[in-house]
């Protein structure tokens, strides 16, 4: 059967825009945040789980790091330009999520897409989502290199259940195609 780029880039679009407006209504989730009890979610824990490192200087602005290797699981391209690379193609990463120190031990996964806008530095806006045990952390920016991402730095957008009020920075470093380290540098509001 053979359908037309147009009309898989316009469903392809469609279904984004569908999921982001859900997402916007329904606040990132389930009713709770599928989270578990939101009293107990403002209250810090008093262990820092593995992989869950506190700072151990705190001033304004400081919180928490989260150091895991991602482990890329699927990567797909959608070729929806002309043919071959161009502006627009998508790329498409899902994986497991572990502790840096752990690699064996998986705590959560991840999903990214990525388009692609500039053809010279195969760059483009990306967006991340890092699914973990008490909620979601979403990340946004541009990265060079897709498919295989150099080293980045973007924008830690948002959150669910115990990151809700995530913000920060995470930082991408690259080493294998197959293998990734987020850096999650959470700050405190």
């Amino acid at each position: 059967m053979k359908i037309g780029k147009r009309r898989i880039r316009h469903g392809v679009l469609a279904t984004c825009g569908a999921i982001l407006a859900f997402l916007t209504i329904s606040g990132g989730g389930p009713p709770g945040g599928g989270q578990g009890d939101p009293q107990e979610q403002d209250r810090p824990s008093p262990v820092a789980p593995r992989g869950d490192t506190p700072r151990k200087e705190s001033g304004p602005g400081e919180g928490r790091i989260l150091r895991l290797e991602a482990n890329v699981q699927t990567g797909e391209e959608l070729d929806l330009g002309a043919p071959g690379r161009s502006i627009g193609d998508q790329f498409v990463f899902r994986g497991s999520l572990s502790p840096a120190d752990e690699p064996d031990r998986v705590i959560g996964r991840f999903s990214e897409f990525c388009v692609i806008s500039d053809l010279e530095r195969n760059a483009g806006p990306c967006m991340l989502t890092a699914v973990l045990e008490g909620g979601q952390i979403a990340v946004q920016g541009e990265q060079d290199g897709i498919p295989t991402p150099t080293s980045a730095t973007n924008a830690i957008t948002g959150g669910t259940g115990k990151f809700r009020k995530a913000q920060g920075e995470m930082t991408l470093e690259v080493l294998s195609a197959a293998t990734w380290v987020i850096t999650f540098q959470l700050a405190d509001r």
